[in-house]
């Protein structure tokens, strides 16, 4: 499940009492310790630690920072940076009476290239609970190259969006989403204007309400995407749906949507790759009948580009062997 798959790496720590930043120390006001190699920093923000503060430098774990806002401030491009988050409780079943009830509810926008930010979680399913700041707004808008977003748990406030990557003078391409939840209040859980080479894998979409990897754009908006080992279970009006998509890699994805099979299913419910070209999307396993033709079929289900390649994806009758039309 995604978040117990994330890899954080293994910090150098900050070795306290010798390097706590004491007045008259050399190199002591540096950041001296939390990397991730010999450049790269760790910032730490956890808003439940009873010694958080965005007014620290975030680099030790035992004085966090209060916002990913402010560790982003910190950040420096292409440093090798990684913003560690640390979990929380704030799941709507989870135990009050543990503490850790602050979730991170913030919209916040990454304009730094080469940032990871980690949702350090023990959680194997869930990832580190994220809601927008704003009713119906988005966690997490990427307006810079070489992002990874990974490990969390991304919740909608009436609606919003998880994470959306978009051309705003600069390029939010490069992008990569991977160990993350998104949850069923949630309208959309990635979206993609404009956005080239995204990774997106070994996420669940589960029940969001309008889309689960979405674009808007109908000019080619979405090229060379890889999206592969994804859960998808009934997002209600489609799983992927990147009309216009150029030169895409959709594989390996399980995508369910329970009335499929009896005919009820939205159109393009599973995948939605109209006017697309040159894309391949292959032995992905989808819950419905292969084309007999009827609603909710393989053909009703999907839709190719006119020059896609289809290849083996698994219906529940068999494998197809055609592009859906």
């Amino acid at each position: 499940m995604p978040s117990a798959d994330v890899r954080f790496p293994t910090p150098l720590t900050r070795l306290n009492p010798w390097y706590p930043g004491q007045i008259g120390v050399p190199g002591a006001w540096t950041e001296t310790g939390l990397r991730t190699h010999c450049t790269g920093a760790v910032f730490y923000v956890d808003p439940n630690h009873t010694d958080n503060s965005n007014q620290r430098d975030g680099t030790d774990p035992t004085a966090p920072l209060t916002s990913v806002a402010t560790a982003l401030t910190k950040c420096q491009a292409y440093r090798g940076d990684v913003i560690a988050v640390m979990a929380n409780n704030a799941w709507q079943y989870g135990d009050s009476d543990d503490g850790y009830t602050t979730p991170i509810q913030e919209s916040v926008t990454v304009s730094v290239p080469g940032v990871r930010i980690v949702g350090v979680c023990p959680s194997g399913a869930l990832g580190v609970y994220w809601q927008p700041g704003t009713a119906g707004g988005t966690c997490v808008t990427v307006n810079a190259m070489d992002v990874t977003i990974e490990g969390f748990g991304f919740y909608g406030n009436s609606g919003g969006t998880g994470v959306y990557a978009e051309y705003n003078s600069n390029y939010g391409d490069n992008l990569t989403v991977r160990h993350c939840f998104f949850a069923d209040d949630i309208d959309r859980g990635i979206q993609l204007e404009y956005s080239w080479y995204a990774d997106i894998h070994r996420n669940v979409f589960d029940e969001c309400d309008e889309y689960g990897i979405y674009t808007a754009n109908d000019n080619g908006g979405v090229a060379y995407a890889r999206v592969h080992s994804n859960w998808f279970y009934d997002c209600t009006t489609g799983a992927i749906w990147l009309p216009q998509a150029d030169r895409c890699n959709i594989y390996d994805n399980t995508i369910y949507n329970a009335t499929a099979q009896g005919g009820g299913a939205a159109a393009n419910c599973m995948i939605n790759l109209t006017g697309g070209s040159r894309n391949s999307a292959h032995h992905n396993t989808m819950s419905c009948l292969l084309p007999v033709p009827a609603n909710g079929d393989y053909d009703d289900c999907n839709t190719a580009g006119a020059t896609d390649a289809w290849v083996s994806n698994w219906c529940m009758d068999g494998p197809s062997v055609t592009n859906p039309t």
